[in-house]
């Protein structure tokens, strides 16, 4: 997978549709970094802890401007943040119990440690917080989103909807059987598939319109793991356009699925991508963003591989 670098309009929709994640991940930080500042003001000078409370929000809104599509390792750099500045000021207390010679190197040496322990503790956390995600029963809640879109209703059920034997921007559907199911495939571009490193991973799943009216569809899609999603779409003509209303009821979702799904509202980002392919925008949505996280780019950079001669690009 390949890193590649926003445009500005990129960098305006992902603050605007990670917006939540974003104020999410800064809470613990900067109310560590303020409240200590209050209670102890020899933890920190108030006036530094401003300044190092706007430069954390500015590193995980600039972290989800890069890597918009990895936000469990956003969380975890939030809580790495987090214990890195609670032992801020220990590190430069530890650094004095060195002869006075070398306290300057001591230093050096203790920030070089916690940078490199803060990367391995970014790692951990992730894979912690991505179990956790998955723990607990599944739960049956109703999501729903609402757009407007410059169109008219008949086109935005041709784009919006599935169907089958159409090909809609990422999402390729076969025919129905005799039953009315069709298969749907749908690329993700930002996850490689674990057989061919180098090649996205196609998802794929079956669907089957359970209900067609005049201007709402509902379809019911039977995902890999043998769980069922149905979603309504409906769409209503207005001044401007069309007004198209998605509510999805998951199959397979814990609580904890469903907060990370609003806090990357990931509904209004299915949404927006089909909409700029209707209006011909440039593509700012995130499913169609790069995958990679900062953690690869630091792997990759220690680590580098040999490249394979006989292996495409």
């Amino acid at each position: 997978m390949y890193f590649d670098w926003p445009t500005p309009a990129q960098m305006i929709y992902r603050l605007h549709r990670l917006r939540r994640l974003v104020l999410f991940c800064a809470i613990p930080p900067v109310c560590l970094l303020l409240l200590g500042a209050y209670l102890d003001p020899g933890f920190m000078p108030a006036d530094r802890a401003t300044l190092a409370a706007l430069a954390v929000v500015t590193l995980i809104a600039g972290h989800v401007i890069l890597f918009p599509n990895v936000p469990l390792e956003t969380v975890s750099l939030s809580l790495t943040v987090t214990l890195v500045a609670f032992v801020a000021p220990m590190i430069k207390t530890l650094s004095f119990m060195a002869p006075a010679e070398h306290a300057s190197a001591a230093l050096l040496f203790m920030v070089v440690l916690t940078v490199a322990a803060a990367g391995l503790l970014m790692f951990v956390l992730q894979l912690i917080i991505g179990l956790l995600l998955m723990v607990g029963p599944t739960v049956k809640l109703r999501m729903q989103s609402a757009l407007l879109v410059d169109c008219s209703p008949a086109v935005a059920i041709s784009q919006f909807t599935l169907k089958p034997g159409r090909r809609r921007g990422r999402v390729l559907t076969g025919p129905a059987d005799s039953n009315g199911f069709f298969d749907v495939a749908i690329l993700a571009p930002q996850i490689a598939d674990p057989d061919r490193p180098n090649q996205p991973l196609v998802m794929r799943v079956a669907a089957k319109m359970i209900d067609v009216r005049d201007k709402q569809q509902q379809t019911m899609l039977v995902l890999p793991n043998g769980a069922v999603t149905v979603t309504t779409e409906s769409f209503e003509a207005t001044a401007d356009g069309c007004r198209v209303t998605i509510a999805e009821l998951p199959g397979d979702f814990t609580l904890g699925m469903y907060l990370m799904f609003w806090l990357t509202d990931q509904q209004m980002d299915n949404l927006t991508e089909t909409a700029d392919t209707i209006t011909g925008v440039p593509a700012r949505a995130n499913g169609l963003a790069h995958g990679v996280s900062c953690l690869s780019i630091a792997a990759a950079v220690l680590s580098p591989r040999q490249p394979i001669a006989d292996q495409a690009d």
